[in-house]
């Protein structure tokens, strides 16, 4: 009898190992991850983020799992729901092309988590990364592009797929306990694009729960609770319930699996916002750059893209051109060439409450028109295509063409040997300047990164993107204190901090810690 697809994908996870795994795909996973916890400490104080971090300490569990950028843990499945949403906050979380996915915020909280509740080794983490990445985006390239046509978001309905990998692959679930797990997690695949309609946050929940429905997909099923292993391609399965005029190509999840790393085609965001205007930014970049154009010549632009990227993020027109909430920045072609014009390249300060209400922004961005292209429809999402022109006041036009964004692994100027990896160190360096409390810490994050899989457990790299982590004095300082008699201790003001700064006690430490938590 022929093997299902989550067969013949539990077969893949559990020969996912770094002794066989090509080392270009290894090195790759790592930046990954690194791309995934800059842009995740950057959003983690976000207001999005508070809310999720304070319900899920509200609603606490074992405490074996960080959450990034707070100082409590709390348990596996809380952890990864408010890592990936957190992840998924400021817009800048890495996406597959052809899959339309983004593989990190759903794949990588799943693999974090479960390799903390396990006290697995960062070589385990890392495999379960590429296990899930290989998932997520197999699945999500078998919908050709199409589920944003039926109202749903790829990564919250792929995304539990590429979770219950991850977590499966760190747990060391059997082949038979996999199966049962990609049943469990498919049955728990959400994400509606209604967020659209009023700019909320729910897209930035999709992630998070696919992350959270990995975990419990992946312990569920090593306790023996079962799940259907024609889960995908079943007349009730996955395929059908979630393809756009029941069309999908099941043939692309399995093909060259073992063999092709899909999941390392997957690009990174060097802008904030939806990937779909990305190269629509870099269009716009340059024709301001080779033509020296000021602000103050145009007198509006106009933007040709495929149907589907004109459908998300020109509608409905009257939040794209004059954006209410950040979340309609975020997918506001419009918003993306006005900031482009006027600012420079859009990134997350670009995408606050004080910047989308720049009335020189909104001014050019109510002059930005969009034109649906179904030739250029045809070929994403193989490629997204999109032709810029700027129309000045003296009546000069200029336009540019750009179908492949920067930050795509395909993109030719990442023929350059070590620019691929060189961008995304310089992004994360980027956001970290913007952290005051962490900033000093970005070598040793940059490093311990790069070797994740020789730690023996994963907290060793997630120590140092906690508050806790900035709060440990350092040594020097102490051991250059002068020895001072209780008396003298209990004499010491304020003012000689930094001189003769006393030690805490033990205990007071360990009760500071307990109350942190």
């Amino acid at each position: 009898m022929p093997k299902t697809l989550t067969e013949q994908l539990a077969a893949f996870v559990v020969g996912c190992d770094l002794a066989v795994i090509p080392k270009p795909v290894i090195e790759r996973a790592r930046l990954f991850v690194l791309d995934y916890l800059g842009v995740t400490l950057a959003g983690s104080s976000e207001s999005s983020s508070l809310i999720i971090a304070d319900v899920v300490k509200t609603l606490g569990g074992r405490e074996t799992s960080t959450v990034i950028g707070h100082d409590f843990r709390t348990s596996a499945a809380m952890a990864a729901l408010a890592n990936g949403v957190m992840g998924h906050t400021i817009e800048m979380d890495d996406d597959h092309r052809t899959a339309a996915v983004h593989p990190a915020v759903a794949v990588i909280p799943a693999a974090l988590a479960a390799a903390e509740h396990a006290k697995a080794s960062g070589r385990a983490f890392l495999e379960g990364v590429i296990a899930g990445y290989e998932l997520m985006t197999r699945i999500g390239d078998a919908f050709l592009g199409t589920q944003y046509h039926e109202g749903f978001h790829p990564t919250g309905t792929c995304g539990v797929f590429g979770a219950a990998a991850a977590a499966g692959r760190i747990f060391r679930l059997s082949e038979t306990q996999l199966v049962q797990a990609f049943g469990i997690a498919g049955t728990q695949a959400a994400g509606l694009q209604e967020w659209k309609a009023d700019g909320s946050w729910t897209k930035r929940l999709h992630p998070g729960k696919s992350a959270e429905a990995g975990i419990l997909a992946a312990m569920l099923a090593k306790r023996g609770y079962t799940g259907p292993a024609t889960i995908l391609e079943g007349e009730h399965g996955f395929l059908k319930a979630f393809s756009f005029e029941r069309k999908w190509d099941a043939a692309k999840i399995t093909d060259g699996l073992g063999t092709e790393y899909r999941g390392h085609g997957t690009s990174f965001k060097p802008y904030a916002g939806c990937r779909f205007f990305h190269q629509v930014v870099d269009a716009t970049l340059a024709l301001v750059r080779e033509h020296g154009i000021k602000p103050e010549q145009v007198a509006d632009a106009t933007v040709r893209v495929y149907r589907t990227a004109h459908i998300t993020l020109f509608n409905p027109e009257e939040r794209r051109r004059n954006p209410q909430t950040v979340v309609d920045a975020q997918f506001s072609i419009p918003y993306a060439v006005a900031v482009s014009i006027l600012r420079g390249p859009p990134v997350a300060k670009h995408f606050t409450e004080k910047a989308i209400r720049d009335p020189e922004v909104l001014d050019l961005c109510r002059r930005v028109k969009g034109i649906p292209d179904e030739d250029y429809e045809k070929l994403y999402p193989a490629r997204y295509p999109a032709n810029v022109t700027i129309r000045l006041r003296d009546g000069r036009e200029v336009s540019k063409y750009q179908d492949l964004p920067s930050g795509d692994p395909e993109n030719p100027i990442y023929a350059e040997a070590g620019r691929f990896e060189r961008e995304i160190e310089d992004k994360f360096r980027a956001l970290l300047a913007l952290q005051p409390k962490y900033a000093k810490l970005c070598d040793r994050m940059i490093a311990r990164t790069k070797t994740v899989e020789t730690l023996p457990n994963v907290a060793g790299l997630l120590t140092l993107f906690t508050p806790e982590a900035k709060a440990q004095p350092k040594r020097k300082s102490w051991t250059r204190t002068p020895r001072r008699t209780p008396s003298t201790r209990s004499s010491t003001t304020r003012s000689t901090r930094g001189t003769s700064r006393p030690r805490r006690s033990p205990s007071r430490k360990r009760s500071s810690r307990t109350r942190s938590r």
